[in-house]
């Protein structure tokens, strides 16, 4: 094996040395992949039948060339250790941004994140320094895997685009000139990684024409775009591909409010720890809503605390106040607004979700028949609307108009009668912008909190 060869005749005798030590410590002493490296480096230039004699005592034992191919991957992954001195001052200084990249990706996926961010931000700078274009597009692609969008995010995208392309045309420029020959590349590689690119490129088109047609809410093409491209699905498929696209299909289940079969689509998926961050969080808060819409609140407790939450501790307000809405469904009213108040402060950032628990701090009051309580929240509530009007959620402000109206009836039953209001009628039929998201912040529908106090009161 010449390689193996020439990859040691490349180091001097003290990095021989060297990798020989560091060997040691992943090797058991009496090994016989350690004997041979130490062969290789204290007598080289034997024959393999030599070492072979030396190793297992017969000069031309099968299990040699096993054994002598392991020792020259160890070579090789040790080979990253030592610093090579290169004659090219360019060469040298991009394979320091290379190491400052590698560094920063090891200690992110051991998940210091403080850390590897500072190792990757001096590898951006280093990188644009040297004008290292390559190394750029690496820098990226790390951020967005590890989600640091303090570093290079989508936003920097555009740029990045204009970067590489201009590097690429230079490149061009630099190193190719058109000959005659008219031959094609035969790299299979290149050529694979086209087809790829290709099958991306038509993938995130389609994805996008799902995405296009939820947010539109046209379903039914939603699903027919979702079947169709599944249909085409295969083994060579892109992994990630699919589970966009089973999630494009969960998304349609979510609004159409379809929970029995949500339900059932999250628990045949099963496995999904080779999901990204984000895919992992978007599943997990599909199972929640159909969990949480099919009443099954425990296993919504469950899925919240033991799950959702550790995906994502950044969201902790919007965990806190989901919470509260599932122990008001429990009607443990007190530790709802208990939780609610904890959590109202940091949700000011998050405006709807700001209004919501100030909506569910009303309903549980209503529930509690705390009237002086609900009198001062009510008049309270009504000033933030109204400094707020241009920003507040539609459905937010025609539920509150009822929720006044209904505070006022708790006075005078037999006069009010809120049954056939307009406001109400028009929350449940959720024309124009008053359509009801299960994945909103309103995770119990106003209307439909409203008409069961309407009925418990005439009763």
């Amino acid at each position: 094996m010449e390689s193996l060869t020439q990859l040691l005749d490349a180091c001097t005798y003290p990095e021989k040395l060297q990798l020989v030590e560091y060997a040691k410590i992943k090797n058991p002493s009496g090994g016989k992949k350690l004997m041979l490296m130490k062969l290789f480096v204290h007598h080289p230039g034997l024959s393999d039948s030599e070492y072979s004699q030396k190793i297992y005592k017969k000069p031309e034992c099968p299990a040699y060339f096993q054994l002598k191919k392991r020792v020259k991957d160890e070579f090789e992954e040790l080979f990253i250790l030592l610093k090579p001195v290169c004659t090219k001052r360019e060469t040298q200084l991009h394979i320091e941004c290379s190491e400052l990249l590698l560094k920063s990706q090891l200690i992110l996926a051991r998940g210091i994140r403080s850390e590897g961010a500072k190792l990757l931000e001096r590898g951006l700078k280093m990188a644009v320094k040297h004008s290292f274009h390559d190394l750029v597009l690496t820098i990226y692609s790390t951020a967005i895997r590890f989600e640091l969008c303090e570093v290079l995010n989508n936003n920097d995208l555009p740029e990045l685009e204009i970067v590489i392309k201009s590097h690429l045309q230079l490149l061009i420029k630099k190193n190719y000139h058109k000959s005659d020959d008219q031959t094609q590349s035969k790299n299979q590689h290149l050529k694979t990684m086209i087809r790829k690119l290709n099958y991306s490129r038509n993938s995130l088109s389609r994805l996008n024409d799902i995405k296009k047609s939820i947010k539109h809410h046209e379903y039914e093409n939603a699903l027919f775009l979702v079947t169709e491209a599944e249909s085409e699905c295969n083994y060579a498929t892109e992994a990630k591909t699919r589970d966009e696209l089973l999630l494009a299909k969960m998304s349609i289940l979510l609004a159409k409010r379809e929970f029995p079969e949500l339900l059932e689509e999250c628990i045949d998926l099963g496995d999904t720890s080779k999901y990204s961050q984000e895919n992992k969080l978007n599943h997990s808060m599909k199972h929640w809503y159909a969990l949480f819409n099919l009443n099954k609140i425990a296993e919504a407790h469950q899925l919240l605390r033991k799950y959702i939450m550790k995906i994502a501790p950044d969201q902790n307000p919007k965990w806190a106040y989901m919470e509260a809405y599932i122990y008001f469904k429990q009607r443990a009213l007190t530790p709802a607004l208990k939780q609610i108040h904890a959590c109202q402060k940091d949700l000011k950032g998050v405006h709807s979700y700001y209004l919501g628990s100030k909506m569910l701090e009303l309903m549980i009051l209503f529930d509690q028949n705390d009237q002086d309580w609900l009198e001062y929240k009510i008049e309270n509530f009504r000033k933030l609307i109204s400094r707020d009007k241009f920003k507040s959620n539609s459905r937010i402000t025609n539920a509150f108009q009822l929720f006044s109206k209904l505070q006022k009836s708790l006075y005078k039953p037999k006069t009010i009668d809120l049954s056939q209001d307009l406001l109400l009628l028009n929350l449940q039929s959720e024309k124009a912008d008053l359509k009801w998201s299960p994945d909103s912040f309103e995770l119990i529908r106003y209307d439909t909190w409203i008409s069961s106090i309407l009925i418990k009161h005439n009763t």
